[in-house]
């Protein structure tokens, strides 16, 4: 597992300009970013220039971490998500019809969040999954899961609901 304090400690240190703070935040996140920009966009050329923007906009926006808002590891999640997502080419090809579900790493993926998805209904947890890891839209979702986009969007609200609550408590 990550050291929550050592993310949000480097962090803060990166808003005030620390370069060495964001050499060390590098070492230790960088192919984090990567693998994260490699799932969504299923291409190595993409992911390298994604993980580097993700990277980019850490830096540019590390005085904005807000610790009492969540945790450092989240707030990098999805940044480099968003940075995956806007790297996406408009014209990028069709999905694959099986795209595989990522290995949980035990130092990235908290172990009662690993349980919360197993908990999870199949559909839903598909659903939540494709569209946080992949980075796939609702009409993505719909088209790859061969269901409705109305149901596509209750199953990801209710699997997000339903981690939420699980998470919660």
């Amino acid at each position: 597992m990550l050291d929550e304090g050592e993310l949000a400690r480097l962090l803060g240190a990166m808003g005030r300009g620390d370069r060495e703070a964001a050499h060390a935040l590098y070492r230790l996140i960088g192919g984090r970013l990567y693998g994260i920009a490699r799932r969504i966009l299923r291409d190595a050329a993409l992911a390298e220039d994604a993980a580097h923007q993700a990277f980019l906009k850490i830096w540019k926006n590390a005085h904005r971490f807000d610790a009492a808002r969540g945790k450092p590891s989240t707030w990098i999640t999805i940044v480099a998500r968003h940075a995956a997502i806007d790297c996406r080419p408009r014209e990028m090809a069709a999905l694959p019809d099986e795209l595989e579900s990522p290995p949980l790493d035990d130092t990235w993926v908290h172990p009662r969040l690993r349980q919360a998805l197993e908990d999870l209904p199949e559909a839903h947890r598909n659903a939540v999954v494709l569209m946080y890891v992949y980075g796939l839209s609702h009409s993505e979702l719909a088209e790859h899961m061969r269901a409705p986009l109305g149901t596509v969007k209750s199953w990801v609200r209710r699997g997000v609901a339903a981690l939420k609550e699980n998470l919660a408590g």
